[in-house]
This record gives structure tokens, C-alpha cells and sequence, in this order.
């Protein structure tokens, strides 16, 4: 007999932060209480439970059972913690295995759909909506407030107040249930990889608490003397590099008298609401980094109190200081932050995403000496260039336990071999990684490229030349152009006029046009899909297909996973070049302004959906080594990007190694003729 569905919400209180220490500390907190209990077998209507009152026998008996996929949940993460650390005070319960529950968000994430359960039930029009005044009633009730009586932080108690609370929990458990059956649930190997994800979140990072602690601390006091130096700088009109209208009303004069600073600042942007353009001022990196470059090219060609300016944003813009506090307020007794990784939490392509810690955008930047510099942040020690120091010291703050070693593997360039494979005419590249596998020593793609663009042999790229190559084969294999160009530029270093960018731009295409006709092939086949509903359309290696009736557009990768685009259509609208046709959808994380009906959309081109296939398709072949090591029971705790982190005892290191490079190695039969290798390394401290 198939196993009933049991789809439940909890209300809670606690005086442990939720947001702040994430929802592991808050599960485990003495002070975290259940409030009620909504649920409901399949479609019977919703009840409530209280803790004044026995658990109902056949809800224990379920959670118990533990069957596969047959606990519901919106964000199923937090209501597992809370069954089994707060209900377990209530009622005799079994563990529930990881893989009975079952994450109505993950099932929205993996169709391209907002997440959370407000935006869900909005965006999918839901006949029964989520209860708005559920915020209200979370800050009267789930936190404490002064209590005037007794000069303490207390929990509210009001009858009414809790009634509708009661109420509100009903209508989640409603919403929750209606969302989960307007949208194609989590396929086996989705589910597999789901639940891989929530054993690696539950296993958690172990971080230097120390050294996070005085790595903060010692940030705080380097941010305080920029502004004091920024505030000194500017005759006090700015004090913080956090007033952004200030800064940009500062170098407002600079706008008009000097061209290149205008340029460098500027950025038209196209209104995703209303089609049109407006230009808006940045201080971005992509724009410090442009005006450092011609500084460093040219010296003295701005006046030395804008460059200082540029170098006091530069260094307090770092994101360091937060990254070690999150580290110090998430981790728990045993200094481990867990919940680092959410499924498919990256929108279109279904790659993993990350919370709290942040770890997907880590610099990649590691200290030469993570120890000894440890110990000078630890000592308060003088640090030159701190603030560049704190930042490389971020990923080495994670660490293996006493007796245990990290095994760490990283897919070698795999968007860079996976796009030409997925066009079925890339053969060119490809054969180039296939001579760098067997020989290290070969020409790699970056030198390829570099060679097309500077007419010369590949064994006589220069170092600088190649740096050109590595820009533009990782900035414009998705129809980047300058813009993307010069940003990527301005993370490795390469600093190149406009117009020389562009000429590398043109260069690049001219010699790769396997990608140019795939972003072309792939925009008509998506518009011929649309149009031709209920018609498969092939591209490369990527199928295209619109069901009849729906205004969804599905393209299917070759592991057979698809790709939703959601109230997807085509426009014709009026170009510098004349009508053309748009392919437009609605973008999951992004909301309605306040009293819009209509979720905002994005323009979805060539080169976007090339993005999308190729970073999917590598998400494909990282779940699948994921649930492969999963299964064989060896401790995943991070995947990060293209990488896979093991965390295993120092006898075990050799076997780890061993089997970490057969799952990452491993082609799938979908994936025949794509050239894969990766690198491995072992240590105490994560690095890249």
C-alpha cells in the first residue's frame, strides 16, 4: 500500500535569532518551542496541534514510519530540525531518515519558481493565498518583547493573538499543498541529489573560531580608520564608504570635466518593468578596477585625492567582515556552521547556491601562509594590506577536526569543455582539453585562444597574452561583450582600452563560430518552440519543447533534466535595427513592485540560455558524483561552484583520493565524448 502524504508546518518562538544563527542553532536552542502544528493527510482539510495536547497517534505513527517522500514540507530543512529536536520533548519519536521528507521550495526552486511561499503562491496565482498578516502575528508571538512587569524579555500570551496564529499555520499547510500540485515534482535523480545536499548540510563545515572572532574584530578596527581617513579625505562630507549618493555626489564635478571618468562610471541598464534605458552612476570594481588600471598605465593622470578615494572603497568593500561574523554567530558547540548549501538554489540551471556563510562567492585568493598569518590576526599583530590579508584567510577559517583531513576535487574548466560539447561542433576546443589531459604540458584552450588573437603560434604566448585569452574565452562563450569583457579583465588583472577589448572581442568570435551559430540556433529554437507549441526542437545537444495549452517553455539537457522557463512568450519590438523577436519569462527571484500585478520578466537571448544549458549540464554531472559518494557513505561537506569536499580521517586519505577522483572522473553515458579531468589536493584548511 502506498504511504499517505503528511504535509505539516510548525509556528515556533525562540529567544535564539532565526535569521542570525540559521535554523540548526535555533532547532537546538533550549528556548525554541513549538507554537502549533499544522497538518493534513493528502487532501483532507488542515488541523492543528498544540503542545497542551497529545500528539495525534496517526501523525507519530507516520513520522515514525519514515517512508520515502512521504513528509511535506515548504522548506522541509527547519521542519525536520524542529521534529526532532523540539517535537521529541513531546512525543516518543523515532529518527526520520533524511529521505522521507520531502521540500515543496526545493520542488519551486528546480521549476524556476520563487521560493518562498508568499512570492510562490502570488506568482502561481494560487486560488488560496498565504496569510499577510502572518509577519505581524511571528513578531508578537515567535519573539519575545519587554514585558514592562517584570523588566525581562518575555513571550507573548494572548488568546486571540494565538488564534490566529492557529489560523495562519492552517492556511500554510493549504498553500503549501496547492503550490506543490501546480508544478511537476522533484524527478528521482532530482530527489536523490536533493536529499545528497541535506546529508552534507547536516554534516555542516567546521570553522576556526578564533581566528574568525579576531579575524572580525580586527576588520571592524581597519574599517573604522578608512572612514576616519575617507571622513579627513573629504572634509567630512563623507564619514562611511557606505554612503554610496554621497560618494557619487562627491565625484559628481568629476563627471562633467573628465570623460574618462564619466565613461568608466556610467552604466546604461534597460528597465526590466518598461523596456527602456536609463544610465545610472557606479562605483562598482568593475569601475574602480577600469579607472586603477589607466592610473597604474598612466601615473598622475587623476588628482591623488580621487585615487585615495578609489583605494579606501576598494579596501572596506570587501565582504570579509560579515563572512567572519556569520562564522562566529552559525556555528554551533561543536564550532560546525551547517546549512551552508541550498538545491538548486541558482536560478534556470539548477546548480546549488549557498546561505549564511556565503561560500560560492569565497575569494578564490588563499594565504601563502595561512598559520603563521593566523597567528598575526590572532595577536593583533601589524598586517600590511589587512584588509587584502583578512580576505585571503577566509576559505583557510575553514578547517578539518583533529585526526582528519579535507580531500578536495575540482572539475578542471568544465564550462569551458561542457559549451562546445553541447553544441555537437566544438571539436576544435574539445581536442585541445583532450591533449591537455594527456599531456599537462600541451597548449591549453586559454593559449588557443590567445594564439587566434595575437596570429601567433601557441608556444609563443607570452604569460600576458595568455591572461588575454583566459578573459576572453570566460567572459564571452555567452555573447559577453565589453561589459562582461572588462569585468572579468578586472578580476585577473588585465587592463586593455575599450576599443583594444573590443577588437579581442571580434577576434574571438570571428575564430569560435561553433558559439556564435549555437546562440544563434538556440534564440530560434526557442522562439520556434513557443510558436509551434507541442513541436520538439533540437539544438545541439539541447531539445526545446512548449506543451500545448501552458505558457511554459521547457529545454531538456542531455541527462534528460529540464529547464523550465515560466510565462514564457514572444514579442516583436521595435530596435535600432528594426523589428525584431523577444523571448521573454518571468524571473523567479525577482518581485513585483509594491501594488504590481504582473511578475517582472527577463529578456531571455542566445547567449544566456547557452549560459544556462552549460552551467546546468556541469550541475548534472556534480549531482551525480555527489549521490554517487553519498551512497558509498563518504563524508561530503562542501560542493562548492565545480568542486567536491571530503572530510575524512587521516588513514583514509589515500582511499578517499582514490574514490573522489573515479565519481568525478566518471562520464555518463548522456555525457559520451565530454573530456573531463579534475585536480585533487589534500590539507587541515580549505583553500582553493
Amino acid at each position: 500500500m502506498t504511504d499517505r502524504i503528511l504535509h505539516i508546518d510548525y509556528e515556533t518562538r525562540s529567544r535564539e535569532p532565526l535569521f542570525q544563527g540559521g535554523a540548526y542553532r535555533y532547532a537546538r536552542h533550549p528556548s525554541t518551542d513549538i507554537i502549533c502544528l499544522g497538518w493534513a493527510f493528502d487532501d483532507d482539510e488542515p488541523q492543528i496541534w498544540t503542545p497542551a495536547d497529545p500528539l495525534p497517534e496517526e501523525v507519530r505513527a507516520h513520522l515514525n514510519r519514515g517512508a520515502h517522500r512521504s513528509i511535506h514540507a515548504h522548506n522541509a530543512a527547519f521542519e525536520r530540525l524542529i521534529t526532532r529536536h523540539v517535537l521529541s520533548r513531546y512525543a516518543a519519536l523515532a529518527w526520520t531518515p533524511v529521505d522521507a521528507w520531502y521540500c515543496t521550495a526545493a520542488q519551486a526552486r528546480a521549476r524556476s519558481l520563487p521560493a518562498g511561499l508568499d512570492d510562490l503562491g502570488r506568482c502561481l496565482r494560487l486560488s488560496t493565498q498565504k496569510d499577510q498578516r502572518g509577519k505581524e502575528l511571528i513578531r508578537q508571538l515567535s519573539v519575545p518583547v519587554f514585558d514592562k512587569v517584570t523588566g525581562k524579555m518575555e513571550f507573548r500570551h494572548d488568546a486571540d493573538l494565538l488564534q490566529e496564529m492557529y489560523d495562519y499555520c492552517s492556511r500554510d499547510v493549504e498553500v503549501e499543498r496547492l503550490a506543490a500540485k501546480a508544478t511537476q515534482p522533484l524527478t528521482d535523480d532530482e530527489f536523490a541529489a536533493y536529499v545528497a545536499n541535506e546529508r552534507v548540510n547536516d554534516r555542516g563545515l567546521m570553522v576556526d573560531v578564533e581566528l574568525a572572532g579576531a579575524a572580525a574584530d580586527y576588520a571592524d578596527d581597519e574599517v573604522a580608520d578608512i572612514n576616519a581617513e575617507l571622513s579627513k579625505l573629504t572634509g567630512g562630507k563623507i564619514t562611511s564608504t557606505r554612503q554610496v549618493q554621497r560618494l557619487k555626489e562627491y565625484i559628481e564635478p568629476l563627471l562633467a570635466s573628465d570623460e574618462l571618468v564619466r565613461d568608466a562610471v556610467t552604466r546604461t541598464e534597460r528597465d526590466r518593468k518598461t523596456g527602456e534605458t536609463k544610465q545610472r552612476i557606479s562605483l562598482d570594481r568593475t569601475a574602480r578596477a577600469r579607472l586603477m588600471g589607466v592610473e597604474e598605465t598612466n601615473p598622475g593622470r587623476f588628482d591623488p585625492t580621487f585615487v585615495r578615494l578609489l583605494e579606501l572603497i576598494e579596501s572596506a568593500g570587501r565582504s570579509s567582515v560579515a563572512k567572519y561574523r556569520n562564522m562566529v554567530t552559525r556555528a554551533e558547540d561543536d564550532s560546525r556552521v551547517r546549512g551552508a548549501y541550498i538545491f538548486s538554489g541558482a536560478p534556470q540551471t539548477g546548480r546549488f547556491s549557498s546561505a549564511g556563510l556565503q561560500v560560492h562567492n569565497f575569494p578564490r585568493s588563499t594565504s601563502d601562509d595561512p598559520e603563521a598569518m593566523r597567528a598575526a590576526i590572532i595577536e593583533r599583530r601589524p598586517v600590511d594590506n589587512v584588509m587584502s590579508e583578512l580576505s585571503r584567510m577566509l576559505r583557510p577559517a575553514i578547517k578539518a577536526p583533529r585526526g582528519h583531513r579535507f580531500v578536495c576535487g575540482d572539475w578542471s574548466q568544465i564550462e569551458a569543455r561542457m559549451l562546445p560539447w553541447l553544441t555537437g561542433h566544438g571539436d576544435r576546443v574539445l581536442d585541445v582539453f583532450r591533449g591537455m589531459d594527456a599531456n599537462p604540458a600541451a597548449p591549453d584552450n586559454y593559449m588557443l585562444a590567445a594564439s587566434d588573437i595575437f596570429g601567433k603560434p601557441a608556444k609563443d604566448i607570452t604569460k600576458d597574452e595568455r591572461a588575454v585569452g583566459k578573459v576572453v574565452v570566460l567572459a564571452c562563450g555567452y555573447a559577453g561583450g565589453l561589459g562582461a569583457f572588462n569585468s572579468m579583465a578586472q578580476a585577473f588583472g588585465v587592463v586593455m582600452s575599450d576599443d583594444a577589448a573590443r577588437d579581442v572581442i571580434y577576434s574571438w568570435r570571428a575564430n569560435n563560430d561553433w558559439a556564435v551559430q549555437f546562440w544563434r540556433d538556440i534564440q530560434s529554437g526557442a522562439i520556434d518552440a513557443l510558436e509551434t507549441k507541442g513541436t520538439q526542437v533540437n539544438v545541439g545537444r539541447l531539445r526545446f519543447y512548449a506543451p500545448p495549452a501552458t505558457d511554459l517553455l521547457f529545454m531538456q539537457l542531455p541527462s534528460g533534466r529540464v529547464i523550465s522557463y515560466p510565462e514564457a512568450r514572444v514579442d516583436i519590438i521595435e530596435t535600432q535595427r528594426g523589428s525584431e523577436f523577444e523571448i521573454t519569462a518571468i524571473k523567479a527571484n525577482w518581485r513585483p513592485g509594491e501594488g504590481e500585478q504582473h511578475w517582472p520578466r527577463v529578456r531571455l537571448y542566445g547567449g544566456l540560455m547557452a549560459e544556462n544549458a552549460t552551467q546546468a549540464a556541469a550541475a548534472d554531472i556534480l549531482r551525480r558524483a555527489l549521490v554517487e559518494l553519498d551512497d558509498l557513505g563518504w563524508p561530503v561537506v562542501g560542493h562548492t561552484h565545480d568542486e567536491l569536499l571530503l572530510e575524512v580521517e587521516t588513514g583514509e586519505v589515500d582511499e578517499a583520493q582514490e574514490q573522489l577522483r573515479r565519481a568525478m572522473m566518471y562520464v555518463p553515458d548522456w555525457a559520451e565524448g565530454l573530456p573531463l579531468n579534475c585536480e585533487l589536493w589534500t590539507g587541515r584548511r580549505y583553500r582553493k
